[in-house]
């Protein structure tokens, strides 16, 4: 062999080698993974998705509010100069999220809440109200309005309390806020429907809850429901009845009554929007012995529905148990417009009256607002 020969097997082997090298070392992209689309959740109606990877099916919805109000309370205290018009954006994101288990449907759900009003602390003449409540020195409120477990007809966490219902108008008051609470709801055949609650509404550290129940049946002609309610702090109860009556397709009906033992959580609110007489004691706002109210309602068209109600207030504040030799009754009425802009667009004007009378007291005060409410 000579030297010619041995210079190029030295070459070939060598870059044959360097091959091999190369591709020992080479770097070796896997196939990318199937990619995994959100998939619409049909189960539990529009809007719901599976979060990907779960079975679990998800609602984001919400709410943004505009609201232009207006009040006259002067005869309920003339010392009172903040009236006239008043603005509040409201804005709401909620949480639905649902899936199904060997005892029934498991349901989280979460409505945070946040609010602005246009009232700046009281300020001397001259001063830019605009411009202090840019600065932050407005009324702006951000809180969880509803955060609540489900599972089957069980329910606990917060919300409105189970007492909380009214008719369909914006003055009527039916008692109740917000609670921590424990419910138990039994849907039965023909419409009808039982729950009953432990609910938390003080800072009373004790052990024992309120106890709230309701009975209720619903047709295609209206419904019915009956609430009791004892407040364990204050030793009273409440009860209060609603029936609704669809007279035709246009025309419906409803109606409300209520009875108090005393002053409790669960009493109604004669003086919301006016405020409590100024010649009367701070309590005297706190319930009414009985109440009884009712409404006329026509939906004129799919987006147009109209109604005009009362509710009268006997013993307002529960003066006549309190030995102050007088009771205080008060009647509010109002009318209410609904209108159906567009799809997740809405309009409502309410215009209320409020009238006291008794003892030391005759007053009449106006209410009303404008309301958009876009949701979503």
């Amino acid at each position: 062999m000579n030297i010619k020969s041995l210079l190029i097997g030295s070459a070939a082997a060598a870059v044959a080698g360097a091959s091999a090298a190369q591709a020992a070392d080479a770097i070796v992209v896997p196939e990318p993974e199937p990619m995994e689309y959100v998939r619409v959740c049909d189960v539990y109606g529009a809007g719901f998705f599976y979060i990907p990877g779960t079975e679990t099916c998800l609602k984001v919805g919400g709410l943004v509010r505009f609201e232009i109000g207006a009040h006259d309370p002067d005869e309920f205290d003339p010392r009172d100069t903040d009236h006239g018009w008043n603005t509040l954006a409201r804005a709401e994101v909620t949480l639905d999220a649902r899936s199904e288990t060997e005892y029934g449907t498991l349901r989280g759900y979460i409505r945070l809440r946040a609010d602005s009003t246009m009232r700046a602390p009281t300020m001397a003449p001259g001063v830019n109200e605009g411009e202090m409540l840019s600065n932050g020195l407005g009324d702006y409120h951000a809180f969880v309005q509803d955060a609540i477990i489900e599972l089957g007809g069980l329910s606990m966490g917060l919300t409105d309390t189970l007492y909380d219902a009214g008719i369909s108008g914006e003055f009527d008051r039916g008692g109740g806020a917000r609670v921590h609470f424990l419910r138990y709801t039994f849907d039965a055949a023909q419409g009808v429907q039982l729950a009953v609650a432990l609910e938390e509404a003080d800072r009373d550290y004790d052990y024992t809850p309120n106890v709230v129940g309701k009975i209720g049946f619903s047709q295609g002609w209206g419904g019915a429901n009956l609430w009791g309610a004892y407040d364990a702090t204050a030793e009273e109860f409440a009860v209060k009845a609603i029936v609704t009556a669809n007279l035709t397709e246009t025309i419906f009906l409803e109606g409300i009554a209520t009875y108090e033992s005393g002053p409790s959580f669960y009493s109604v609110d004669p003086y919301n929007g006016v405020g409590v007489p100024v010649v009367l004691p701070a309590f005297a706002g706190i319930g009414a012995e009985w109440s009884a109210g009712g409404l006329i309602g026509a939906r004129f068209t799919p987006k147009f529905k109209g109604s005009i109600g009362a509710q009268y207030f006997s013993d307002a504040g529960h003066l006549g148990d309190r030995g102050l030799g007088y009771e205080v009754d008060v009647l509010r009425a109002g009318v209410t417009l609904d209108y159906q802009i567009v799809q997740n667009f809405n309009a409502k004007l309410a215009v209320n009256y409020v009238n006291a009378d008794g003892g030391p007291v005759d007053a009449d005060g106006w209410t009303g607002f404008l309301r958009f409410d876009r949701t979503f």
